[in-house]
C-alpha cells in the first residue's frame, strides 16, 4: 500500500489487512458505537491498541519498521499526512456510531 490512502466508514467490528514497513499487518476494529471506537493493530512482532470515546475523539497510530507510536484524544478534521517509511492509521469516532478509518502510506 505504498503511496496510497484508504478511507473506510466502519459501523461494526471488522478486520483490515495491509502491508506495513515491518511486513503484513492487521487492524482489528473491536468496538464501534456512538462517539466510541476501539481497535488493535498487529504488525511484525508488535501490537498497538487504541480507543477513544466522546465527540471528536479518536486515535492515530504510526507503524514503522522497528516499532509504533499511538496517541488518542481530540482529533481535528484534517486527514493524516503520509510519513516517510511509515504507515499512519487514524480512527475517528462518530456521533452516529460510525467511525472513519484512514490508512495512509
Amino acid at each position: 500500500m505504498r503511496g496510497r490512502q484508504l478511507e473506510i466508514a466502519v459501523s461494526a467490528p471488522v478486520t483490515v489487512r495491509f502491508k506495513s514497513p515491518a511486513g503484513p499487518a492487521t487492524l482489528s476494529v473491536t468496538e464501534v458505537g456512538p462517539n466510541k471506537v476501539e481497535y488493535t493493530v498487529k504488525s511484525g512482532n508488535g501490537r498497538s491498541q487504541g480507543g477513544a470515546g466522546g465527540p471528536g475523539q479518536g486515535c492515530v497510530t504510526v507503524l514503522r519498521d522497528h516499532g509504533s507510536s499511538n496517541v488518542c484524544g481530540r482529533l481535528g478534521t484534517a486527514r493524516p499526512a503520509a510519513q516517510p517509511d511509515a504507515v499512519v492509521i487514524q480512527m475517528t469516532a462518530g456521533a452516529d456510531g460510525t467511525a472513519i478509518l484512514h490508512i495512509v502510506s
